[in-house]
């Protein structure tokens, strides 16, 4: 399996608008999980994959192809770039909307990413034992979450009728404990 850093992230994204601007695509791609913290909100080590919406304009299979072929030349999983997230019942579709903050626009090519809150709310959702807890930690000095229930109301905004598992709630609960100060974990900007 492909380990990617933010470097890689930026190398890789690079490649894929070169080969997508050489398809003569025009496409609109939004990104969720780690990929896009790494890429947005704070260096968070490595991911496996690209956690991509479906695409609109343009489709996924065009994002695919050029997905393949940049895979190739770096010799990575082609996978990298993938929609599963999509089957996973993990985006927010019934509550409040899910607002994205461009991070390439050029030539008809756009990526965004998720914001902090929405990027909180799904990792909250998924609240994987480990592998999610310092992204919400994180995310929680970034919304500025300073209780349980200021969490409970972030999350339910987004997945309405929905209350946190107990598995988010001890996450939480622990996080809190720590008495996280809200700061600056961006990283820096990049040019694609």
């Amino acid at each position: 399996m492909t380990s990617l850093t933010r470097a890689d992230l930026i190398d890789g994204l690079r490649d894929l608008v070169a080969q997508l601007r050489a398809d003569g695509a025009v496409v609109g791609i939004r990104l969720v999980g780690g990929a896009a913290l790494a890429l947005r909100y704070f260096d968070r080590g490595v991911t496996q994959d690209i956690d991509m919406l479906h695409v609109q304009p343009g489709t996924d299979a065009e994002v695919v192809r050029a997905a393949t072929r940049v895979a190739d030349r770096h010799n990575w999983d082609a996978d990298w770039v993938n929609f599963r997230v999509t089957e996973a019942d993990a985006i927010p579709t019934l509550g409040r909307e899910v607002e994205w903050e461009v991070i390439h626009d050029s030539d008809g090519i756009v990526i965004e990413v998720a914001s902090k809150e929405a990027m909180l709310a799904m990792k909250l959702r998924a609240s994987r034992p480990v592998r999610d807890t310092d992204d919400i930690r994180k995310l929680v000095a970034l919304c500025q979450i300073d209780t349980l229930e200021t969490a409970e109301n972030l999350y339910e905004s987004f997945y309405p009728g929905d209350g946190l598992t107990d598995r988010a709630v001890t996450q939480l609960t622990n996080i809190l404990r720590e008495e996280v100060a809200p700061r600056d974990l961006g990283v820096p900007s990049f040019t694609l």
